[in-house]
């Protein structure tokens, strides 16, 4: 697997993997935006604008027009990345050589130019029953992951930790602010996004570099693009100089513990295989300490895992946990971490770990989406996008380099959702 990536203009490349490995073509159109108080106007504008068009102002003539072509798939997201948000517009269809000589491909393209540009409009702005429609959509998304009390507890901790960075402000945006979009400002908001935000246009499947240049290069025209800002960068959090506790009650049946630990390390950093390699031994997998001694030899934990992001320098690691036995669990995560900064593991423990990891990394080409956002983040963190330099780094790190990056590690926050009682109440944080 590898992308080939075409400078197209000014803040705006191709990423071309040409292969005939898949029976489809995927274009994914990403665009770069900062994550700030406009989050929830950048999470909204996607599922207003995969609705409809000028020429199909129904979403059911959208869906007709997609089924023509060969039941190609339109639809869009938008994820969290470091302190950005990035909007992403999704289109697969059928590679033409499984038709009988009809490719969809440039009318598919020319589709999803239509779904960016050409929004169906009313008095200025984007259709305001839309607007209400996809506003109550997104008010239950948010709103679910509020009930999804891990997911929950997880948010409460970023927040914590990075109050006042915009790393603190959720992927969907927040709920207070849904109510103050209409249809003309979440135009305003779009037009910005589509002609200054930096983008990514990738391409997977059996087409050559020149014609995805040329699909590119249109595509790109349409959206009319111009003075472009450069990428987001991203501050490296630091730790307190004393840890943070916070401690939030509500009627539920599972407390929830969330610890977050500062890295001093960069995903760019030379330094980084060693903390991957060590957030594996320490949380990542099945084999993991976290799992075995917290979770299943001293039965403290309904679930207990970590996961790092690597663009921010966080480390995090979350539990479902009974009330009464909080502290208990707490020490033992904490003592687990000792445990790998003194390299008391076993060497089957770097084996298992780094095998896991390898197999994530090779299983990321069977998915033309997972290559694409592994590419994406990769590159965008300053990383290697190879899969064999990749796995190779991680077969260099050592047990005192997994150590070492353990020892790099910093209390930030702990977090604890307590769970009393049965229910999903909303209680009062103190």
């Amino acid at each position: 697997m590898a992308f080939i990536e075409t400078p197209l203009e000014p803040g705006a490349s191709l990423f071309l993997w040409s292969t005939p490995k898949f029976k489809t073509t995927t274009v994914r159109v990403l665009l770069r935006m900062p994550l700030d108080d406009g989050a929830s106007a950048g999470a909204l504008v996607p599922m207003v604008l995969q609705r409809g068009t000028r020429a199909l102002p129904q979403t059911i003539l959208l869906s007709r027009r997609l089924d023509m072509l060969f039941g190609a798939e339109l639809r869009a997201d938008v994820l969290k990345y470091g302190e950005e948000q990035i909007v992403i517009f999704h289109l697969e269809v059928a590679n033409g050589s499984y038709l009988s000589g009809e490719d969809p491909l440039s009318e598919a393209l020319a589709l999803l130019g239509d779904v960016l540009t050409q929004p169906p409009l009313e008095s200025g702005g984007l259709r305001a029953e839309w607007v209400g429609q996809e506003r109550e959509n997104l008010r239950r998304r948010i709103q679910g992951i509020y009930s999804d009390k891990a997911h929950y507890a997880q948010l409460r901790l970023v927040e914590a930790m990075c109050s006042g960075e915009p790393y603190a402000i959720p992927r969907l945006g927040r709920l207070e602010d849904l109510d103050r979009h209409t249809g003309e400002s979440l135009w305003r908001h779009w037009q910005e996004t589509v002609v200054h935000a930096p983008a990514a246009i990738y391409m997977v499947g059996a087409l050559g570099q020149t014609e995805a240049e040329d699909h590119a290069r249109q595509l790109l025209e349409r959206m009319g693009r111009r003075e472009v800002r450069a990428p987001g960068s991203v501050t490296l959090h630091r730790a307190p100089t004393q840890p943070r506790d916070v401690h939030e009650r509500q009627t539920i049946a599972q407390g929830k513990l969330a610890i977050g630990f500062t890295t001093n390390l960069h995903a760019s950093d030379p330094g980084y295989p060693a903390l991957a390699m060590m957030n594996g031994i320490y949380g990542g997998f099945s084999h993991s300490r976290l799992f075995q001694e917290v979770r299943e030899r001293h039965s403290l934990a309904y679930y207990a895992q970590s996961q790092v992001d690597g663009v921010k320098g966080l480390l995090f690691v979350h539990l479902g946990v009974a009330s009464e036995v909080r502290q208990a669990a707490q020490d033992l995560v904490l003592q687990q971490l000792d445990v790998v900064r003194r390299a008391e593991f076993q060497p089957q423990e770097l084996e298992d770990t780094f095998k896991g990891i390898a197999t994530q990394i090779e299983q990321s080409a069977d998915a033309p989406s997972e290559a694409i956002m592994a590419d994406f983040e990769l590159r965008s963190a300053g990383r290697p996008t190879e899969p064999e330099r990749r796995i190779a780094a991680l077969a260099a790190v050592r047990a005192a380099d997994v150590a070492e990056a353990a020892q790099g590690l910093s209390l930030d926050t702990v977090y604890f959702l307590d769970g009393e009682g049965d229910g999903d109440g909303n209680g009062d944080a103190h």
